[in-house]
């Protein structure tokens, strides 16, 4: 019988360890289900992420495959691949423009954040969003791709809207609202965060403004991308023009990057 190569047995077991969870895992829950040490784990995980089959999130710092894998499984997750795609694009804004940036998918039952940046900065906000769901009418996110997608998904949405009630469920139902807020986003290519929104709750008494814009490929929205800044920095400042422009073209890069990796 041939003898093992232990160290690759080792990487496949993590590597399985990954596809069999449910969703994107940490060091604990790895260890947890391999029985491998700590530290060998993260030696695999470093030498895999370093070759491209493993991804760590900005965001949550758990770990998932890689769109590589796509041929080898069913497990890999095309909203991990967005992220990963979208991690060097969200650092490279805050890079230049100080503040954090979030990227939100539409999954059937409304936005949902999928990686930030916000975990890079030293600015005290809500830093556990992924997974949060925005609201569809007044985030920045919401809005983006209300303003963006197309009449049929519109409808869809507003349907579902109605149904849930509250007073999601009565500005769903006026037309003149939504007619008005499509109309506004389109006309400014970008979507601002209504400030009567209730916001996520935060270690900081400081007041957040957020815009979000869409990323487009194939004539249809595939994610929403937001930055989130701190009010009083800018004071009297119209940064949202600006910013946006930015926003715009870290989009147009995404929405590049989708198409060359056939995630739409």
């Amino acid at each position: 019988m041939s003898k093992q190569i232990r160290a690759l047995a080792r990487g496949l077991a993590v590597v399985n360890a990954i596809d069999r969870a449910s969703g994107p895992v940490s060091l604990g829950e790895l260890h947890h289900a391999t029985g491998i040490d700590r530290a060998t784990i993260l030696r695999i995980l470093a030498t895999l992420e370093h070759e491209g089959w493993v991804y760590r999130g900005m965001g949550d710092k758990r770990y998932r495959l890689t769109y590589r894998l796509h041929d080898l499984g069913e497990h890999v997750s095309v909203h991990d691949a967005i992220a990963q795609i979208a991690a060097p694009v969200l650092e490279q804004l805050q890079d230049e423009l100080v503040w954090p940036s979030d990227i939100a998918i539409y999954d059937g039952k409304g936005m949902a954040i999928i990686e930030t940046s916000r975990r890079r900065t030293a600015i005290v906000l809500n830093r556990e969003v992924i997974g949060y769901r925005p609201s569809m009418l007044k985030s920045a996110m919401g809005r983006a791709y209300l303003g963006f997608c197309d009449e049929r998904r519109l409808k869809t949405i507003l349907e579902t809207l109605k149904q849930q009630g509250g007073e999601e469920a009565r500005l769903a139902a006026d037309e003149g609202y939504i007619d008005g807020l499509r109309r506004l986003v389109q006309r400014r290519g970008y979507a601002q965060r209504d400030p009567t929104l209730f916001p996520l709750p935060s270690p900081s008494a400081e007041e957040f403004s957020a815009i979000a814009v869409p990323i487009i490929v194939m004539g249809d929205v595939q994610a929403c991308l937001s930055l989130v800044w701190v009010k009083s920095a800018h004071q009297g400042e119209p940064v949202e023009e600006r910013f946006a422009q930015r926003l715009q073209a870290a989009a147009e890069q995404l929405a590049q990057a989708f198409q060359e990796h056939q995630l739409y």
